[in-house]
C-alpha cells in the first residue's frame, strides 16, 4: 500500500445522536486510507452520546474527543476546526457514514490530478444496502473555473454541503461558520474554495446521508428555515464583484430562488412550527416568488424545477395539491 503522508482530520459534530452514531465513527475506523485522526464534538448531548465518544477515545488512539456547552452544528464545527492538526479537513455527520475506500480514494485523486480539494458524490438513502455506483467521470477544475463550478453546480442540484469534500486544512482554519444559523455551508464552501487552486470532481457515492422520519431537510417548515435569506445574501456578498464568468449572476439566482426554495418545502412537507402563519407567510412568498420568476428561467435550474416555479407562480395550492397526487403514485 502506497505511503499514507496526509493526515486527514474527519470532523464529526456529535448531538444526541447515540443510536447511530456508531455506524458513523465505525465507517471512519473501518477506512482502507488510516492515517486519520477522528474528532468528535460533544456538543453539550443530554443521551448517551458523550459517554459513547469517550470509550471510542479510550480504545482507538486515532479519536479525539472534544466536550462543550451546546451551540450548534456551526459550534461544533467550528470548535472541530480549531483542533484539527491534519493536512486536510472533512465533516461527516453523525447519522451519515462513508464507503470504505473513501478516503484512499480522495486522496489517490488529489495526488493523481494535482489537485487540492477533492469533491465526491452523495447518496439519499434509508439503510445500510449496497450502493450502485455509476460509471466513473472525473472533472478537474483550475483557478476561477472553481467557484465558476461551485455556483453552477450547486444551481442545478441545490447541494451545497462541506460533507462531500476533503479540504486543505490551510483554506479552512482561517474561516469559521456562521453560528446559530442553518444552510450555513453556503457561504463558507464558497470562501474555502476560493483558497483553492485545483478542485477535481467524482461522481461516485462515497457519501451516505441517512434520511430518518422528519430531518432538517425533510421535515416541515420551521422559523429556522428563513435562515436561507441570510445565506443567500452572504453567497451574493461575496460573489456580487466577481467579474469572472457568470459567478455573480448565479449569486444573484440564489437570492431569486429563495422564496421558491421555501415554498417548495411547505408544499412537500408542511409547516411545522405555529408561529409561522400558512395565510400570511404564503401569499408573501408567492409575491416574492412571482417577482424573481424571470431569474430563475433563465438560470441553470433544472426544467424539472423551472416547470415548478412556473406551476407555483399560477396557483400555489394547486401546485401543492398536484404534488401531493404525484408522490401518493410513488
Amino acid at each position: 500500500m502506497e505511503r499514507e503522508e496526509y493526515l486527514i482530520s474527519a470532523i464529526v459534530p456529535v448531538y444526541n445522536v447515540e443510536e447511530w452514531l456508531e455506524r458513523c465513527v465505525n465507517s471512519l475506523l473501518g477506512q482502507t486510507y488510516h492515517n486519520l485522526e477522528i474528532i468528535l464534538v460533544d456538543d453539550g448531548s443530554t443521551d448517551g452520546s458523550p459517554a459513547l465518544c469517550d470509550r471510542y477515545a479510550e480504545r482507538e488512539e486515532r479519536v479525539r474527543v472534544i466536550h462543550k456547552q451546546n451551540g450548534g452544528l456551526s459550534s461544533a464545527r467550528n470548535a472541530g476546526v480549531e483542533a484539527a492538526t491534519g493536512d486536510y479537513v472533512t465533516f461527516i455527520d453523525s447519522d451519515d457514514w462513508l464507503e470504505g475506500n473513501t478516503y484512499e480514494y480522495a486522496v489517490s485523486l488529489l495526488k493523481e490530478r494535482q489537485a487540492d480539494v477533492v469533491q465526491y458524490n452523495y447518496v439519499m438513502v434509508r439503510d445500510e444496502g449496497p450502493v450502485s455506483q455509476p460509471k466513473e467521470k472525473i472533472e478537474v477544475f483550475h483557478g476561477k473555473d472553481v467557484l465558476q463550478y461551485y455556483m453552477e453546480s450547486t444551481t442545478k442540484t441545490g447541494s451545497y454541503s462541506v460533507c462531500r469534500c476533503l479540504f486543505p486544512a490551510s483554506a479552512l482554519k482561517p474561516l469559521r461558520f456562521r453560528e446559530g444559523k442553518i444552510n450555513e455551508d453556503v457561504d463558507y464552501k464558497y470562501k474555502a474554495l476560493e483558497k483553492c487552486h485545483t478542485l477535481v470532481n467524482t461522481n461516485q457515492y462515497q457519501y451516505h446521508y441517512f434520511q430518518k422520519g422528519q430531518s432538517l431537510s425533510t421535515g416541515g417548515l420551521k422559523e429556522k428555515d428563513m435562515d436561507l435569506y441570510e445565506a443567500a445574501e452572504e453567497l451574493w456578498k461575496l460573489t456580487r464583484e466577481e467579474t469572472y464568468g457568470s459567478i455573480a449572476r448565479l449569486g444573484r439566482v440564489k437570492v431569486a430562488r429563495t422564496a421558491f426554495s421555501l415554498l417548495s418545502k411547505i408544499a412537500y412537507y408542511g409547516i411545522q412550527e405555529e408561529s409561522l402563519d400558512p395565510k400570511q407567510l404564503i401569499p408573501k412568498l408567492t409575491k416574492e416568488h412571482r417577482k424573481n420568476l424571470r431569474i430563475l428561467l433563465f438560470s441553470p435550474m433544472p426544467v424539472s424545477r423551472k416547470i415548478l416555479s412556473i406551476l407555483f407562480a399560477i396557483n400555489f395550492s394547486m401546485t401543492k395539491g398536484l404534488l401531493g397526487f404525484v408522490k401518493k403514485l410513488r
